[in-house]
């Protein structure tokens, strides 16, 4: 049996130069490690969509991961605005800050984690309907320190963690007041 051929980072292993690449492509841990994209359809009015899914005491209660989030700058949320968000992820206790990068009532919000081990960015985009509001959630996430070794499995929990909430959201908005 033949040993695998040693390898640095940027290298082909059957080669002895630099692996074919993009040389303005930054290295892979610049870049999402994972990224998905949920879409839902919810009979509500967009601006009922949009107070009900960017507001941080209203997380918990459509995101089953999420046990707290609370807007830790004054109130009301803008751009620039800090949120705490303590999650339990694969059974393990996590707290994250956001700041909200981008808010657009009722079109869009953007935040970007500031804190955590794993960056991530999140988006929601709510378009109108004839039926009321379709509302597309994207999450871009680079796991970091030991997360990195679980990549996989959290990367493989993500979609139907987001898809739950939001299926939960669209009920919530649904049938309540």
């Amino acid at each position: 049996m033949v040993p695998a051929p040693r390898t640095r980072p940027g290298v082909h292993p059957l080669s002895s130069g630099p692996a074919p690449c993009d040389a303005d492509r930054p290295y892979r841990q610049e870049q999402p490690v994972f990224a998905l994209e949920e879409r839902v359809d919810v009979a509500r009015d967009p601006h009922d969509v949009f107070a009900f899914l960017t507001s941080p005491e209203h997380r918990p209660e459509w995101d089953r991961s999420v046990v707290s989030e609370t807007l830790v700058s004054p109130a009301p949320v803008k751009v620039g605005s800090t949120v705490r968000t303590r999650m339990r992820v694969m059974g393990r206790d996590v707290a994250f800050e956001w700041r909200v990068t981008e808010l657009d009532p009722p079109h869009a919000m953007g935040a970007r984690s500031v804190s955590g081990t794993m960056p991530t960015t999140l988006r929601f985009a709510f378009e109108a309907t004839d039926a009321g509001c379709r509302v597309i959630a994207r999450i871009h996430a680079e796991p970091g320190g030991m997360l990195r070794m679980v990549e996989p499995v959290v990367a493989e929990a993500a979609p139907s963690t987001l898809a739950a909430g939001l299926a939960r959201a669209r009920i919530l908005l649904e049938t309540g007041p």
